[in-house]
């Protein structure tokens, strides 16, 4: 391979060390590549390195590794102990590129950028999803000869990626979750050092909106990005000089005309004044940290769907997810029931207890698999806590729309009116309300707004009642809860009414009457309120008005921090003239999921989600294939549909 290398001319001489001994740690056990190419002037950092035993100059001198063997029997165990272990040792904020090869006539060509796992250098090599690690190594699609980069290709792709004033997305590489996970650990020290005025959640999105800005601007105007800043731009007491300040207060300027809601005056955190001072210098140097983090890194173009979950878990506060109940869906289980809902382009989808919007967001997604942006406007999502609105604001930005109806409010005691404006705390009552289907007595303008599609994970469980009445407390008015039917008839005894009552249950029916005849829904929701005596009168009102169309079992792991058992119901609401569907015999499909393809992991302070894979029981060997039952589930539910009556094929299938 060496003579090869050389009589082709692809590489110099000069820069070839063969065996060369990479020390783990300054003074650690040895890593052994077969051959390492180095940049430009390394030989003089490689002499003082003997000298001194300090190689940490030299690690940033580090351009290719090539991993030899003499047949693929171990080919995995030479890729992720040896090539990626080598190539992982590289501490320069440039590139760093690996080669497999053995007995066989192609090679295995592979990239490292800063934080990122190792993947393949081709695109058509890496696999869709964003799985990461030996998983998206496609080991089973070579590279050819003729496709191995020479040196000046690779030399020059690094200097492009130096060049922080000239960078455009498509030269970028997309953030892997393992990246980001890291960048997250960086940033929780950079906050614990630096101590930021502003709320450091409300600083990082606000920030990851205006990168996501600039890289969206990039593409549509073929133009360089400007979340960058360059060395010399940053002063010696860790501010940021002029031209950097110019350049981000223009690029905060352009973003509120495109986000005015998630930007305006009253709801940003951070700002320049016009001397382009900052209202903060802790917040500029937190600005910067974040800068720094993420320039050389494609954040639109990321392969992974749960970067908003990670920053609501690492920079929540505990105590306040625990006491709002803040446990927030894992984006596979999100994708299965949007996938079996199926939502249209142009149908109205609302989520009540919407959190950070992921369902919304992948509802958009969904509808919109080619990237095309339109405004979200038939999207709504309520929620109580303003910070988790703010975070569902960038969850749409980042899937590409910021246009959606976001209201901070208690979807309980509040409700969005025909009109556009939301009732206030106190006027969802029997006073104006009807019970039956929350009309307004008053004005049809003041009617409760209806949609086609709720998608939700509300709060609910024993230890998260609501007081209705224990010990004189309300939490809700009791004329507003006279507007819930499950609330009234919770009870068996005459004229008696429940003491606390499970946030869920009143979830279940706002769902319900929230819904357009003929529309659908999907809610997680306790398995107690699904199974257990206790709530036969509010299952029986539920059957009443809903047809069930599916319901999921989710073991107790599902969501990381609760431990709790949830079940899924899917349902349909029957038109006026089709009622009598309620009174006949019908399937049901039900599933039990097992196998969730995800593991929630604390590792150095970040929550991550980590794929979970199949493994070969004769070999043991880890395949490239997520463990997740979701796929056939929702082929299975799809097969179900075709023998169900033509309005729920219709409603669910589009037929």
């Amino acid at each position: 391979m060496v003579y090869s290398l050389v009589k082709s001319k692809a590489y110099p001489a000069e820069h070839i060390f063969v065996e060369y001994k990479i020390p783990k740690g300054n003074n650690g056990k040895s890593i052994k590549p077969d051959i390492v190419i180095f940049q430009e002037d390394w030989y003089n950092d490689y002499q003082l390195a003997k000298q001194t035993k300090d190689y940490s100059h030299l690690r940033e001198k580090y351009l290719l590794f090539f991993e030899a063997k003499k047949n693929s029997k171990t080919i995995q165990s030479a890729i992720e102990n040896q090539l990626r272990s080598a190539m992982s040792e590289s501490t320069s904020d440039l590139p760093i590129y690996g080669v497999y090869f053995d007995n066989k006539n192609e090679l295995l060509i592979f990239k490292k950028t800063g934080k990122n796992e190792i993947y393949r250098y081709y695109q058509d090599k890496r696999p869709l999803k964003g799985s990461t690690g030996l998983n998206s190594w496609n080991l089973s699609l070579r590279d050819q000869l003729s496709q191995l980069p020479s040196y000046e290709e690779l030399i020059k792709a690094s200097e492009t990626y130096s060049n922080l004033s000239n960078q455009f997305v498509i030269h970028m590489e997309p953030m892997d979750q393992k990246a980001f996970g890291e960048v997250v650990q960086s940033l929780i020290k950079e906050a614990d050092k630096i101590h930021p005025d502003g709320n450091v959640k409300e600083l990082i999105v606000e920030f990851l909106t205006i990168k996501i800005f600039d890289e969206k601007r990039s593409i549509e105007l073929n133009r360089h990005v400007d979340f960058y800043i360059e060395n010399d731009e940053i002063e010696i007491n860790g501010l940021g000089k002029l031209t950097f300040r110019k350049r981000i207060a223009e690029l905060y300027n352009s973003a509120k005309l495109e986000y005015r809601k998630l930007l305006s005056t009253s709801r940003q955190v951070f700002n320049y004044d016009d001397k382009y001072r900052p209202d903060s210098n802790s917040d500029e140097k937190f600005l910067i940290a974040v800068i720094k983090q993420l320039q050389q890194y494609s954040i639109l173009n990321a392969p992974n769907d749960a970067f908003n979950q990670i920053i609501f878990n690492n920079f929540g506060q505990e105590a306040d997810k625990a006491s709002k109940s803040q446990f927030f869906t894992p984006i596979p289980v999100v994708n299965c029931l949007v996938e079996m809902i199926n939502p249209r382009v142009g149908e109205t989808v609302v989520d009540p207890a919407a959190g950070i919007a992921d369902f919304l967001a992948m509802t958009y997604k969904y509808t919109h698999p080619n990237k095309t942006s339109s405004p979200a406007t038939n999207i709504f999502a309520f929620d109580i806590d303003k910070d988790n609105l703010k975070l569902a604001e960038l969850n749409l930005v980042l899937n590409g729309d910021g246009g959606a109806q976001i209201h901070q409010l208690n979807s309980l005691s509040q409700k969005l009116t025909v009109s556009g404006v939301p009732t206030t705390e106190g006027e969802f009552t029997t006073v104006e309300f009807n019970k039956d289907d929350w009309s307004s007595k008053i004005s049809q303008t003041r009617d409760v707004l209806s949609y086609d599609i709720v998608l939700t994970n509300p709060p609910f469980g024993k230890g998260r009642d609501l007081s209705t009445g224990d010990k004189g407390i309300w939490d809700l008015p009791i004329e507003t809860l006279k507007l819930y039917d499950t609330f009234i008839n919770k009870l068996d005894i005459d004229d008696s009414l429940p003491k606390t009552m499970d946030m869920g249950a009143l979830f279940l029916e706002n769902s319900v009457k929230l819904l357009k005849e003929g529309g659908r829904m999907a809610i997680i929701l306790s398995n107690s309120l699904a199974t257990i005596e206790e709530w036969i009168n509010v299952r029986k009102w539920f059957l009443s008005k809903m047809r069930l169309v599916a319901t999921l079992d989710l073991p107790s792991n599902s969501f990381g921090e609760t431990g709790v058992a949830t079940t899924v119901i899917i349902a349909y609401k029957p038109k006026r003239e089709e009622q009598d569907m309620l009174d006949k015999d019908y399937s049901v499909y039900m599933a039990n999921v097992n196998n969730l393809g995800y593991q929630v992991k604390t590792v150095n302070r970040v929550i991550t989600f980590v794929p979970t894979f199949k493994r070969d029981f004769k070999t043991f060997e880890t395949l490239d294939e997520i463990d997740e039952d979701f796929t056939d589930i929702i082929s299975d539910f799809r097969d179900y549909l075709l023998s169900q009556e033509p309005s729920i094929k219709q409603a669910f299938l589009g037929e």
